[in-house]
């Protein structure tokens, strides 16, 4: 036990082993020193990047947080604005429809006339074929039945005037109907720019920023029209006459006369044509939304 530890009292030490053993004693304090001081820098390293990550993090949820309440604000002005635009466009597309069907009847009578030129045309080619034959046969007997063979030539001139007539009608017809699908693609094209037109003029005059919004739901169910009124207070629609109807928007627009925006609703499959659609929507807007009587 005596050779493993050093007795540091005076009266065991000599001048010669008391200095080593101090200076052993020192350094092994001074690395502990060190040792525990770089812990302790190190740890207080991690403590201010969490710190500092913490910090970042808060100020993010708070710019999230402000963003995403900004956005709510917007949200029901902008669903009641668009919902108002579907239904224009509905509209629009039930015009377009219903163009297109006409179109569509011109185009059928036309390729029936086509069909009804074509099968003349055959029998003015089997004609003709048939007139051939009878020409090589009378050629045999040409010195006897020239007078016949004169007035055969004046029947096949008359038979291919009236062929050259039937192509004539034929290419006529055609270029109707070229004419017909190229007012069909204008007709496309003018939707298609009215569209624009459309979203460029009414977009940022029209709003329902600040005002007092009602919906009002118009379609055809079984023949009958059906109207559903919608406060701005309440949930749900409520099925509503004509007449109840005028009586609801007269005193909403006594109250709010300069901030009542009616959002007229058309289903996608309402039933309706687009006169009675467009024609409803006029006369409602007209008498009573803000934008209209200003």
């Amino acid at each position: 036990m005596n050779e493993e530890f050093v007795d540091l009292r005076r009266g065991h030490l000599n001048s010669e082993s008391f200095w080593p053993s101090f200076t052993d004693i020192m350094m092994v304090v001074v690395i502990i020193f060190l040792l525990t001081s770089i812990l302790l820098m190190v740890k207080n390293r991690e403590l201010f990047d969490q710190l500092r990550n913490s910090l970042a993090a808060e100020q993010q949820a708070e710019k999230i947080i402000l963003n995403t309440s900004q956005e709510n604000t917007t949200l029901e002005e902008q669903l009641a604005q668009a919902q108002n635009e579907i239904s224009m466009l509905r509209m629009q597309l039930l015009q377009a429809s219903e163009q297109t069907n006409q179109l569509n009847v011109e185009l059928e009578d036309k390729d029936k006339q086509i069909v009804i030129v074509l099968t003349d045309n055959e029998q003015l080619k089997n004609s003709i074929q048939k007139n051939e034959s009878q020409i090589m046969h009378l050629n045999s007997q040409l010195s006897a039945m020239q007078d016949d063979l004169t007035q055969l030539n004046i029947d096949i001139e008359q038979k291919q005037d009236a062929l050259e007539q039937e192509r004539q009608k034929i290419i006529i017809i055609t270029q109707e109907r070229d004419t017909q699908s190229r007012k069909m693609a204008a007709l496309e094209d003018d939707f298609g720019s009215l569209k624009v037109k459309y979203d460029k003029l009414i977009k940022p005059a029209r709003t329902a920023r600040g005002k007092y919004v009602v919906s009002v739901n118009f379609e055809r169910i079984r023949g009958k029209e059906r109207i559903r009124f919608k406060d701005a207070e309440d949930k749900n629609y409520t099925v509503v006459t004509k007449k109840q109807l005028h009586r609801k928007l007269t005193r909403l627009k006594k109250k709010y006369p300069k901030k009542l925006y009616i959002k007229i609703v058309i289903p996608k499959e309402s039933g309706l044509t687009y006169n009675e659609a467009w024609t409803f929507m006029k006369n409602t807007l007209n008498k009573y939304d803000y934008y209209y009587n200003e």
